[in-house]
């Protein structure tokens, strides 16, 4: 079964207990990411879902801010320093540069049943794909789990009271309720 297979088939039956974590568990589907992860080491989890010429080369240069490196990363079209803080770097500017290097073929989505933990699950698919899914599934209910990556989402970086609050509002218009 292929990737789109194993969303749609999570979409037309959204499991809970032990299907979820059987499905949680597709490391083959899903990107897990802690938050201490090394930003380079992100860029390469995803390059391993996108096709060999798709890839993004990440450099990491030294440089004379409180945050101490740069993180360069190129394709064959482009090529973008992520724009970190001055004194820190962190995985939501890492994972949304990502996403605007290999964007428009393909898009990065925050599986959102991982929500409220240190470690967060995204899939990686070609866009026409993702498109594919919100056609046959409608797009609400397939960003209702597998949130779009933008240049605003906040996914490491939000408080525990957001956090909370938003878990609360899932519950509450978890499709099929």
């Amino acid at each position: 079964m292929n990737k789109q297979q194993e969303i749609a088939r999570f979409l037309s039956h959204p499991p809970d207990g032990e299907a979820l974590e059987q499905f949680c568990d597709n490391d083959e589907l899903l990107v897990w990411i802690d938050w201490r992860e090394y930003e380079e080491d992100l860029i390469k989890w995803f390059n391993e879902h996108l096709a060999e010429a798709d890839q993004i080369v990440c450099e990491t240069k030294e440089i004379d801010k409180p945050r101490g490196v740069d993180i360069v990363l190129t394709s064959k079209e482009k090529s973008m320093t992520i724009p970190f803080a001055d004194d820190a770097t962190d995985r939501d500017s890492a994972i949304r540069a990502m996403q605007e290097m290999i964007a428009p073929n393909y898009q990065i989505r925050w599986f959102m049943e991982s929500l409220g933990g240190d470690t967060l699950a995204f899939v990686l698919l070609p866009t026409a794909q993702w498109t594919e899914l919100e056609r046959q599934f409608g797009k609400e209910k397939v960003e209702f789990y597998f949130q779009p990556v933008t240049s605003d989402s906040v996914m490491f970086q939000i408080g525990m009271d957001e956090v909370f609050a938003k878990i609360d509002a899932r519950a509450k218009e978890r499709p099929g309720r």
